[in-house]
Formats: C-alpha cells, structure tokens, sequence
C-alpha cells in the first residue's frame, strides 16, 4: 500500500488584506453619525467608484440620498418655504429621486396651507366657525399631527370650541328668557308665543317648563332650591309665574313675592311685585322700564294703578301721600303710542 502525504511548500507568503473596504464603511459610519451628509455622500461614491461591485454603498449611497433630500425638504419647513417646498419636491420627481419618504412630503404643503388659513381666520367670533376651521383640518390631521407642537395646539383649539359652544348655549338660553319677559310686559301675544315655542324647540330642558305646576308658597320655595343651580333658574320662574299669574293661588303668589323680595331678576319679577302692592314696588317697576325703552301695555299700567289705587298707611298711621313721581313716570307711559296731530297754518287759521 502506498500512501501519499500532501503539504504546504515551506515559508509560503501569506496574501495581503484589504483594508480599503473596511476604512471606506468605518469612514462612512463616522460621517453619518457626526450628521454631516455630505460628506458621507462623498465618502460613498468614492466607495462605489473602486468598487463597483460591492453592494453596500449602492445600498447606502441611495440611502444617504433620501437622507439628503429629507434633510433639504425640512429646512423649506424650518424656514416656512411652503411654496418652495412644493417646487423642490416636483424637481426631486422629475428626476427620478421619490422614495416613499419624499413623496410623503406632497401631503405637508397643503397641510400648512390649512393651518395657515385656520391660524388667519382667529379669533373666532362663533361656535361655528372654528368647527368649520376644524373640517378644514380634518383632511391633513395624519401629516399635522406628526408635530407635538401641533397636537397641543389641536387640543387647546377643540377645548375652546367646546367652552365657546357652551357659552354661546346659555346666551341664547338667556336670549330666549328675555324675549318672553319683554313679550309679556308689552302685551305682544304674537312674539311672546313666538318666544316661548322657540324655547321649547331649542332649549327643551330650560327649567322656565319645569315651573308651570306650583301652585302654592311651600311649592314656589321647593321649587326656588330645586332650580337655583340651573343657569337662568330663578329668571325662568320670574316669568313663568307672571304668565301663569291669573291661574296662581293667593298661595303661591305670596310664595313668588318672598322668593322675589327686593332683588327681581326680569321685568316680570318686578311686574309680580308690584302687582302684590305699594308704591314703592310700583315706582321701581315703572323706573326700571323706563330706562328700557320697553313700553308696558296699557292693560299692565291699568291693572298696577287699580291694585295701587289707596295709599300708603305709616307705622304711626299717618296717612302717607302718593310716593312722589309716580305720576309723571305713568304718564309717561301713557303719552306712549299716542299719534301727534299735526296742523297747518291755515287749519289754525280757520280755528
């Protein structure tokens, strides 16, 4: 049997190694993470152009490049260059440069576009213009919600209209109590049903219909605690017993005139104490509508003036005289709607 031993030749020479692809990758790494692109894109084409073959700067140069164009692109933004942006994004497709993270670029111009025109239209007047801003939003929230700045600001934006839609409710909650306390005192059936159905249509849970039932002091008092954390409660009872005045118990009205006192909130808080006598509350009632440019009704004058009609008896019986002004304030009143007759010289002439 013959056996062969194979073996190296001694002292054979060892390759050399080659460094440059580790120096051109350990270089490249260096420049991207001091950030300086450019220089990484320098670096790497050098790689590609002695070694053409090695994938990864071709994997990296492409990198690198979209790395250069996002950078360019968010410097427009930084800068607020909207309409340059879009130029230089149009450019970058032209040339065959989109990727995936450059087209997600066309999305921000008209996204800042939106915000500009919502940021231009403050401060908002109503409700319903800073809802229709946000709608105006609504359709870029995926790009402008990348930015924490602007989600604070989206949220501060949606609280305010929150805050400004429940304002504007009470006011014309209010709005609508008022319409019906004038429609009263001037006897105007027309506007005041008017008033009281667009209450009900708008504003269904307005506590001026949870007062329609009372009927006695006890009740009105019950009442007067149940509806005082209601916004316009005790306005709402004002008017809704003075309409319900001529069905009310003698009860029930000395029960509203407690709960009134010397602080009526409406003109008809003030019409029922008056209605309950003295001069006094008369002269309030007239002096407060005078100031108002809402004339009462000539029933209202009527009917305060019959209730008021005897004087005033003091403490130490004295008969008391008619409380000063009244009755100039009635006559006032009065004179009201009264059409002035003009005549000409020669009517005079004949007279």
């Amino acid at each position: 049997m013959v056996s062969v031993i194979c073996g190296c030749k001694d002292k054979a020479k060892t390759p050399d190694y080659d460094n440059f692809r580790a120096d051109m990758t350990l270089q490249t790494v260096d420049d991207i993470k001091r950030g300086d692109t450019k220089k990484a894109l320098e670096t790497l084409e050098n790689f590609h152009q002695k070694a053409p073959t090695d994938p990864f700067p071709v994997a990296a140069l492409r990198t690198e490049q979209i790395r250069n164009i996002v950078e360019q692109a968010n410097q427009f933004l930084r800068q607020a260059s909207v309409n340059d942006l879009g130029l230089f994004l149009q450019d970058m497709e032209e040339k065959g440069n989109a990727s995936p993270e450059i087209l997600a670029f066309r999305t921000v111009p008209p996204a800042i576009e939106a915000l500009a025109q919502f940021c231009a239209r403050m401060p908002w007047e109503k409700s319903s213009d800073l809802a229709e801003g946000l709608e105006l939003l609504k359709p870029h929230l995926d790009i402008l919600k990348s930015s924490e700045t602007f989600n604070a600001f989206l949220t501060f934006q949606q609280s305010k209209y929150e805050s400004m839609k429940q304002e504007e409710w009470l006011r014309d909650n209010q709005a609508s109590l008022e319409r019906i306390d004038r429609a009263f005192i001037s006897e105007d059936d027309q506007s005041l049903q008017t008033a009281v159905n667009t209450l009900n249509k708008r504003f269904p849970k307005n506590p001026f219909f949870l007062c329609q039932d009372f009927d006695s002091a006890a009740e009105a008092a019950a009442l007067a605690v149940k509806i005082q954390e209601e916004s316009g409660g005790r306005e709402a009872m004002e008017i809704a017993a003075a309409l319900r005045w001529e069905k009310l118990s003698p009860s029930a009205r000395r029960g509203m005139a407690e709960i009134i006192g010397k602080q009526p909130k409406t003109y008809c808080g003030t019409w029922i104490m008056a209605m309950m006598g003295g001069q006094a509350a008369m002269v309030e009632f007239f002096t407060k509508l005078q100031g108002s440019n809402l004339p009462p009704s000539r029933k209202i004058i009527a009917t305060i003036l019959k209730l008021n009609s005897s004087g005033i008896v003091k403490k130490n019986g004295a008969k008391n005289s008619p409380c000063p002004g009244v009755p100039e304030l009635i006559s006032q009143f009065i004179s009201i709607g009264v059409p002035q007759i003009k005549t000409t010289t020669k009517q005079k002439a004949n007279e």
